[in-house]
């Protein structure tokens, strides 16, 4: 073979094309049109507010303001429930915000507390910590009809100031769980040394 000769394809070639495939139809409305591929859809994570119920007892982690006057409780109230909306009305891609958002909401709360109630728990930003039924209760913090409305109610709601002997209440639930109970831890006699 010189260089200047091309080579030639054989007159039988050993692979054949498969005959028994179907030919490709032309797409409707002309000329073969090119076949676009899907698009992927991406899928984001919504939240869903779950709720669960149970025979099991409940305790809730709570957060107090407590004031002298319904009127000063409204206002502390309607303060709460305005920065709520707000927050609401704000629209981020985030699929978490509703969370975000009520972790706003309970450090704008601690705010409002520590400046305003005047109940004990003031310092702590209004936490009366976890609560349950058939708890100890401190009798200058909250009474039991206050620890019955607490159980009631519902995670990520304001409710309007509730009136006890103690004042005028305005409560936070911030967390629920399950109630386990805990273990006193036992008392240490203190011996003096010798």
């Amino acid at each position: 073979m010189s260089k200047t000769d091309q080579p030639q394809e054989p007159e039988k070639t050993v692979y054949e094309r498969d005959k028994t495939a179907k030919e490709r139809q032309p797409a409707e409305g002309g000329p073969e049109a090119p076949i676009k591929p899907k698009p992927k859809i991406k899928k984001a994570f919504v939240a869903k507010k779950k709720t669960f119920t149970t025979d099991k007892p409940m305790e809730h982690r709570v957060r107090n303001i407590r004031m002298t006057s319904m009127e000063s409780a409204k206002m502390i109230w309607e303060t709460l429930v305005d920065y709520q909306n707000e927050l609401a009305q704000l629209e981020t891609d985030d699929p978490d915000k509703p969370y975000h958002d009520w972790e706003k909401m309970e450090k704008f709360f601690i705010r409002l507390a520590k400046k305003y109630s005047i109940c004990m728990s003031k310092a702590l930003g209004g936490s009366l910590g976890w609560i349950y039924q058939e708890m100890e209760i401190a009798p200058e913090i909250m009474d039991q009809e206050l620890v019955d409305i607490m159980m009631k109610m519902e995670k990520f709601k304001l409710l309007e100031p509730i009136k006890t002997k103690l004042g005028f209440h305005i409560i936070m639930i911030c967390e629920s769980q399950i109630h386990v109970p805990r273990e006193k831890p036992p008392e240490v006699e203190l011996r003096p040394l010798h």
